[in-house]
């Protein structure tokens, strides 16, 4: 009885119904599982995804999906290898770190804004070159704030770097 009146008052309010809110879900989960398979932190993800991170991990525990202690942002290839990333360490961090190290170029940020002024989404675009090799890098991101989008952006040039 109870769900039959959530379900008319959901018609009447034109709210999503149950399936839609699954459906919904079972969407973001699986993006987000990209995103983690690609070496996003779950809270840089729940940040591209505009869901909270309490429950993108709920959603993603429900799933059955295993969730991981923070996940490097950069390849363990490139770790013993000597390659450009560090670890654990915030993205932009480890961009800083490497221009002063004279690895790479300063990195010129693009950051634009989309939607609504009480939901914006944010895109940052990173660029940089290798010093040694004069190779361009690039990387873009999105967020549900301007830090979350340059995070997201300097993790993609970072795996770019690595594969340079």
């Amino acid at each position: 009885m109870l769900e039959a009146g959530a379900a008319e008052h959901a018609a009447r309010m034109d709210l999503p119904t149950e399936e839609d809110r699954r459906r919904e879900r079972t969407r973001v989960t699986d993006i987000a599982q990209t995103l983690l398979s690609g070496g996003l932190t779950i809270r840089q993800a729940a940040e591209s995804l505009m869901v909270k991170t309490f429950t993108l991990k709920a959603w993603l525990k429900e799933a059955g999906i295993q969730i991981s202690p923070a996940a490097p942002v950069v390849a363990e290839s490139s770790k013993s290898s000597g390659g450009v990333g560090s670890g654990e360490r915030h993205p932009v961090s480890v961009l800083n770190e490497l221009t002063q190290q004279g690895r790479i170029e300063a990195v010129t940020w693009t950051v634009e804004s989309t939607g609504p002024s009480h939901a914006p989404a944010f895109t940052a675009s990173a660029a940089t070159h290798l010093l040694a090799t004069n190779t361009p890098v690039r990387g873009q991101g999105s967020g549900a704030s301007k830090a979350a989008a340059r995070s997201a952006a300097a993790a993609v040039l970072l795996t770019g770097l690595d594969t340079a």
